[in-house]
């Protein structure tokens, strides 16, 4: 994939957060242990090829053989991490050039609810120890889809292809100033590294 681990897909409120949280975690960790993030945007494809560890698919639908490493497909249930930018993140343990796949030390990671988001090892159903992402309440008006609309119109008013409303609602104006500035159609990674390349990363203050 490559981009799996590019910062430059985290969202703005995360990507300003980053490093003070991987600072926080590597200081609960013994001095031969450092972290970094090892998974940030994936698409619906790398979501599904993730979704079938530990599990077959039989007599028309998948079933759990072994241990799973997420409960989100990419397609019927998307997670926090195919979005672009994505609203997630995974971080990863080391010691040395070691990677630590399941350690009692991965309950540092709570560190970044210090940072104003949610740990995956807080969760009832499926503990995921390394993940991090944004509450409801941290974004534009609670809302996931205007949001990622939000920070894209933030890019395409920059570009000055969009003067609309800065509501979050991608619509029609928000699509045809996206393909004049990217030639792209959708909001992808094609569109969000033009976008990026163009204009660096954007002030989470200003969403």
């Amino acid at each position: 994939m490559g981009y799996d681990r590019e910062p430059r897909y985290l969202h703005p409120f995360i990507a300003a957060r980053l490093p003070e949280i991987l600072n926080a975690v590597k200081l609960k960790l013994p001095a031969d242990h450092s972290v970094k993030l090892v998974s940030a945007h994936r698409t619906p494809d790398d979501q599904f090829k993730l979704f079938k560890q530990g599990r077959i698919f039989r007599n028309g639908s998948w079933v759990k053989v072994g241990p799973v490493v997420t409960h989100l497909d990419g397609f019927v249930k998307a997670s926090r991490h195919n979005n672009m930018p994505c609203t997630a993140f995974d971080i990863g343990i080391f010691r040395g050039n070691t990677y630590l796949g399941d350690s009692p030390l991965y309950k540092h990671i709570k560190e970044g609810t210090k940072h104003g988001l949610e740990w995956g090892g807080n969760w009832a159903r499926f503990k995921d120890m390394p993940h991090l992402e944004m509450p409801p309440s941290t974004f534009f008006k609670s809302s996931l889809e205007k949001d990622q609309g939000l920070v894209w119109q933030h890019y395409l008013q920059m570009a000055g292809s969009y003067n609309g409303a800065m509501d979050g609602i991608f619509g029609t104006n928000s699509l045809i100033a996206l393909k004049q500035t990217t030639g792209q159609e959708t909001r992808n990674l094609k569109a969000w590294d033009l976008l990026y390349n163009r204009f660096g990363k954007l002030d989470a203050r200003y969403l």
